[in-house]
């Protein structure tokens, strides 16, 4: 067999400039992924003199093969071309072969590759490429994107066999940035293009904090309104958007997902700027390297204002008196627990009235149950006008009232009690049958621990105050005492 002819000589750098630079317009500015990577190919083809220039696409890797796709190619004539082959569409080839698994390897890394096929041992490696597919000389360098080996760029020789040089090694390594930059242009237009579709679905801005750089960004479309586009920050940065208070929690929702190995979180916060009205929803995604290190934590924050509204309007009705307006048996029984809990462990006061409308079973029978129905509203309100800041008021029953005053003495709750008496008794009811007398019974009970063992012993207390009331005549305030 004669000896395969020698490459002509080197190749003129301006004509590699000149290659690279067609190559990059198509990629940037022209038509991009796939067009462009065609006109990529077509042009380092032709000023190489190779016969074939081609792209694997990386599938698989596993310890026993590899799996890849042949997803571009030019080639210099038909009888060399190899793209639509069925041995090269979704092809596997095995990593037993040590020289190849050190390929495999070095690509993994980004390494490139250079060979004289002919050369090589006799294996199935020499057979493929020599044997088979009269490859004379050849080079690879591995397409990286975003540190991961997404496939591999190559040149194959059928005419001549000779060293590759390093002008022509450096012109394939740029072509394959150039190819990365566009695959990596691609997936972030994708992207966009997918947040664009979810921002048209739900009110959201995108977010991104490097674990390894502590930088983070934020899209200002719905975090900040006085600004446009992307905005880049440190963690601490990005976290002061927030309520102190959700701030706290949310970090710790980070810290929590990065060391317990969790996939991702959700946690419901507050922008600050809007005095905590503003709820967003942040929803986030832990990504991690093949050692399992967590590099990056990512995703989105919803806004959820609409929903919090809806919480917030049926938490009211299930904890509000639909008669009364005021809170309900069960929101005052919670209440009370936990004030309870509160004032012992901080050894505060805490008072508790049960008022009781009198004689209103005669109210029903004289004028009819929706006069009875005003008689309770308006009850209800004039001692909601008696109540301080942070009282509660709570229908506990038909025409039957508690009042919890968390820091109130003994003395200001007979104060307090008082007063709702003699408001309601010096003033006529208004209703449809006319103003109708009114007055209202009160039983005072105030913590005492640790005669109080438990907060029903506080309400039992309170209760029998009232009807202590109730037997002296009415219309009066009885305490506990």
């Amino acid at each position: 067999m004669p000896r395969p002819a020698k490459r002509p000589s080197t190749t003129a750098p301006e004509r590699l400039l000149s290659a690279l630079a067609t190559g990059a317009e198509k990629l940037i500015r022209g038509p991009g992924w796939p067009d462009g990577v065609n006109t990529l190919l077509a042009k380092l083809g032709e000023v190489t003199g190779v016969s074939r220039v081609w792209i694997f696409q990386t599938i698989e890797v596993t310890d026993e093969a590899i799996k890849q796709d042949y997803v571009f190619e030019w080639a210099k004539d038909k009888p060399v071309a190899q793209l639509g082959m069925k041995c090269f569409s979704m092809f596997s080839s095995p990593l037993d072969l040590p020289e190849y698994q050190a390929i495999v390897e070095g690509r993994k890394r980004g390494e490139l590759y250079a060979v004289l096929p002919r050369q090589l041992e006799d294996s199935w490696l020499r057979q493929t490429l020599w044997d088979h597919q009269r490859i004379l000389a050849m080079v690879t360098v591995p397409i990286m994107v975003e540190g991961e080996w997404w496939g591999t760029l190559g040149l194959d020789d059928c005419e001549h066999e000779s060293e590759w040089t390093e002008a022509e090694k450096d012109l394939l390594r740029t072509a394959a940035a150039l190819i990365s930059s566009s695959l990596v242009r691609r997936r972030l237009s994708a992207r966009l293009q997918q947040f664009s579709i979810l921002k048209n679905m739900t009110e959201s801005a995108a977010w991104s904090f490097d674990i390894n750089t502590r930088r983070a960004w934020y899209t200002s479309d719905l975090l900040d309104d006085s600004s446009q586009g992307m905005v880049s920050t440190d963690i601490n940065g990005m976290l002061a958007l927030l309520v102190p208070e959700d701030a706290e929690h949310l970090r710790d929702a980070f810290r929590h997902s990065v060391e317990a190995n969790t996939p991702g979180f959700r946690s419901d916060v507050r922008l600050a700027k809007d005095e905590g009205a503003k709820w967003i929803e942040v929803i986030g995604n832990v990504m991690r390297d093949e050692s399992g290190t967590p590099t990056q934590i990512s995703g989105i924050a919803v806004d959820i204002r609409a929903r919090k509204l809806r919480e917030a309007r049926l938490t009211q009705q299930a904890e509000t008196d639909a008669l009364a307006g005021c809170f309900n048996r069960h929101a005052f029984e919670e209440a009370l627990e936990s004030e309870y809990g509160q004032a012992v462990t901080e050894r505060e006061p805490l008072s508790l009235l049960v008022a009781d409308i009198d004689l209103f079973k005669n109210v029903n029978d004289t004028y009819g149950h929706p006069v009875g129905d005003t008689i309770i509203r308006w009850v209800a309100d004039q001692m909601q006008k008696a109540c301080r800041r942070n009282d509660m008021l709570a229908r506990i029953g038909g025409e039957e009232f508690a009042l919890l005053m968390p820091g109130a003495s003994m003395e200001d709750a007979y104060s307090a009690a008082e007063r709702i008496r003699a408001s309601i008794a010096t003033v006529l009811a208004p209703t449809d049958a006319g103003q109708i007398p009114i007055t209202v019974s009160v039983g005072c009970a105030t913590l005492e621990y640790p005669r109080h063992e438990s907060a029903i012993s506080l309400f039992h207390e309170a209760d029998r105050a009232l009807y202590a009331a109730k037997r002296a005549g009415r219309n009066r305030v009885r305490t506990a005492r």
